[in-house]
């Protein structure tokens, strides 16, 4: 979370911690807040005010429900916000019918509950990439010498968005596809399968890769029956289909299957049994590609993931985290507060 900040604790409950984040906002290009309708307010650091110091302030409300209306004084948590949007219910949907027993409940909550804490996809980190989005629109209208108001970004708005193909309806649209109950995948050309060793994950739903998935699996398949000789037959027949494939693909192991389908232009992969993260800082090549270097005071040296975008006119860093308030003292000389008026500060609480 820290990753990268510098980190000045103020308590601006205090005249004097008022004071100082006048002086910072007036050196700011953004403002970032985070509380719920009503708190920047109440607290004296709301756009209006911040902008009177300082108007070229970018002004970025990030709240969890938004700036008003009935649940903007709601708490917002990345669980929370996965099950009032759907996240959760996205990956494990006939859990919303699990309900015919006390068992059944329980065990539907502990799979609703993973679904909504997925480390790779999950509330807070689709929450941060619309706050990075919004943070960087602001900062190119007022490039571009068009300013916009204070804006706002809200958690249930940035997963909806992530769920826009679930929560836009017409006329004539296509029923969206649903995960079978075990999470494997949505049919049987689409989904993991249990190999001699690992898992596969096969990815060749078009039509048109029937024909080379049929070839490659060779002798070791009876695919080519009339069961499943035309696309119609296959989706009638998909159980069956992924039944016949679960015991083809369980005759090798799964880096074979990679290897051999891979080589037939078909989409199959190996299943890493393990979160993308561990993946990127643990195999040579991955770190190479994807990771950098850096400190920590809490973890020292360490690998984190590395910018992945690299521009031409601007210099990309990777730093470590730092901790809650570390730089306090640093920024307060960068204002011109000298050192006994720091040491009275920390005395009397203001600053941390």
């Amino acid at each position: 979370v820290m990753q990268g900040k510098e980190s000045v604790a103020l308590d601006i409950g205090t005249d004097d911690g008022k004071r100082i984040l006048r002086e910072l906002v007036g050196r700011c290009d953004v403002v970032l807040q985070a509380f719920r309708a009503g708190a920047a307010e109440r607290a004296g650091f709301d756009a209006d005010t911040l902008r009177a110091l300082n108007p070229d302030l970018v002004y970025v409300n990030a709240s969890g429900y938004g700036t008003d209306g009935p649940f903007g004084d709601r708490p917002a948590y990345a669980p929370s916000i996965g099950a009032a949007t759907g996240l959760a219910l996205t990956d494990v949907p006939d859990a919303a019918s699990a309900t015919g027993s006390m068992r059944e409940i329980k065990s539907a909550a502990t799979r609703l509950f993973a679904a909504a804490a997925v480390p790779s996809l999950q509330a807070d980190g689709i929450a941060a990439l619309g706050v990075a989005s919004t943070l960087l629109l602001g900062l190119v209208a007022r490039a571009r010498r068009r300013p916009l108001g204070p804006l706002t970004v809200t958690m249930l708005g940035t997963a909806a968005n992530a769920l826009a193909d679930q929560v836009v309806d017409y006329a004539g649209r296509p029923a969206a596809p649903l995960v079978d109950p075990g999470g494997h995948g949505f049919c049987a050309l689409y989904r993991m399968y249990q190999a001699a060793e690992g898992w596969v994950f096969l990815a060749a739903p078009a039509d048109r890769e029937w024909a080379p998935l049929v070839a490659a699996l060779g002798a070791e398949t009876e695919l080519a029956g009339e069961r499943f000789a035309t696309p119609r037959a296959r989706r009638e027949n998909d159980g069956a289909l992924a039944e016949a494939l679960g015991k083809i693909f369980a005759i090798r192991p799964a880096a074979e299957w990679e290897g051999l389908l891979t080589k037939a232009d078909v989409g199959c992969v190996q299943v890493t049994e393990a979160p993308p993260e561990t993946r990127m800082q643990t195999v040579p090549e991955l770190v190479d590609e994807y990771t950098a270097t850096a400190t920590s005071p809490v973890f020292d040296e360490h690998l984190r993931v590395a910018p992945p975008v690299r521009f031409s006119r601007s210099r990309t860093q990777a730093k470590g985290g730092c901790l809650c308030g570390e730089h306090t003292d640093a920024v307060l000389r960068e204002l011109g507060y000298g050192d006994k008026e720091i040491a009275d500060l920390r005395e009397r609480k203001v600053i941390g």
